[in-house]
């Protein structure tokens, strides 16, 4: 007999490779999409999301390194102002989209 397999499908998120970092002070910093032109000012915690995002990464994996590197992180609310954040980024083509099956 066959095993009945359940698959799921999770988001993951992967920096854009062609955007060029400009780090411009303990702020934050630029991020340049040539792909479309477009210019992204981000505080130091877009930025740490962004960086991220060199590697494969989930939400919730995200979520749990900001908690590790920040401190007074608001516990309510920081799911969701991570999740807008990435959002913001996906939608301008600053990170991408991966879904991946996973068994």
């Amino acid at each position: 007999m066959c095993e009945e397999v359940e698959i799921v499908m999770s988001v993951y998120y992967l920096r854009n490779p062609d955007v060029v970092l400009r780090e411009e002070d303990e702020d934050g910093a630029l991020l340049f999409n040539p792909d479309t032109n477009e210019v992204k000012a981000i505080n130091t915690t877009a930025l740490f999301v962004w960086e991220r995002c060199s590697d494969i990464a989930d939400l919730t994996t995200i979520v749990a390194a900001i908690k590790d590197a920040f401190d007074d992180v608001p516990e309510d609310q920081v799911n969701d102002q991570v999740q807008t954040c990435i959002e913001a980024m996906v939608v301008s083509g600053f990170i991408g989209v991966v879904d991946r099956q996973l068994n």
